[in-house]
């Protein structure tokens, strides 16, 4: 149990420290625009491709319960 609780306040930590060092080091202290825009550039394609693949994954597991969510891509299950 205790190393449960370790790993959660060390993600916690993680996350606020990343705030700190992207805000810090790289926006303010940097002075390069163009990194601060490839690692925004990054995020935003991790974050969509991860929630495209939780949207399949969540409407393959609902499938199965008979709810079904709309298809993102038009190439849906034909009627």
């Amino acid at each position: 149990m205790m190393a449960l609780i370790d790993f959660v306040s060390r993600l916690v930590g993680d996350v606020g420290r990343f705030v700190d060092i992207f805000l810090n080091d790289l926006i303010l202290g940097a002075g390069d625009p163009l990194s601060a825009l490839l690692v925004v550039v990054g995020q935003v394609l991790i974050v969509a491709s991860v929630s495209a693949l939780g949207y399949a994954a969540a409407g393959a597991l609902l499938g199965e319960i008979g709810v079904d969510l709309p298809s993102l891509g038009g190439r849906g299950r034909s009627e």
